[in-house]
């Protein structure tokens, strides 16, 4: 009996994506466990990266992500302690995103549990294929991005 062989356009790739996204952030979560979220690590280096100079919609820009979903991680990162809002002296309207000391004190570790993790997941690629693995999901993502605005 022959087996058919897998056409790469036939493979669900948005399945393994969520797979591998889902799995990786289990694995940071476990390692990371202390600090008292399970997700939304990368909001935290988000803002750590802006040093304070990021709103709310700027970081919902940023991530792509829904504005109402980031108000509601937003006011948990908040009541972890990890993240407040500060209003911006030039304009009510805007409040900036800031890390508390408690917040601040987790983004070294947060950053090395990402190289980590990285390392670990591209380790069992090929060298070229781990060096080709980023640029080709930008393309694939801006393809899409042609679609959807289409």
């Amino acid at each position: 009996m022959k087996t058919k062989a897998v056409v790469v356009a036939e493979i669900p790739i948005w399945i393994q994506l969520n797979k591998v996204s889902k799995k990786y952030m289990d694995a940071l979560a476990n390692r990371l466990s202390h600090i008292g979220i399970r997700r939304h690590f990368f909001l935290l280096l988000a803002i750590a990266d802006k040093q304070g100079r990021i709103t709310q919609q700027e970081l919902a820009d940023l991530l792509e992500m829904d504005k109402v979903a980031m108000v509601g991680i937003l006011d948990a990162l908040s009541q972890a302690g990890l993240v407040k809002r500060q209003a911006s002296t030039e304009d009510r309207r805007k409040h900036w995103l800031v890390l508390t000391p408690k917040g601040e004190k987790h983004i070294p570790e947060i950053r090395k549990a990402v190289t980590d993790l990285n390392r670990q997941a591209f380790s069992v690629l090929s060298k070229s294929f781990a060096e080709q693995l980023p640029g080709a999901l930008a393309r694939m993502k801006s393809e899409l991005d042609s679609l959807v605005s289409a």
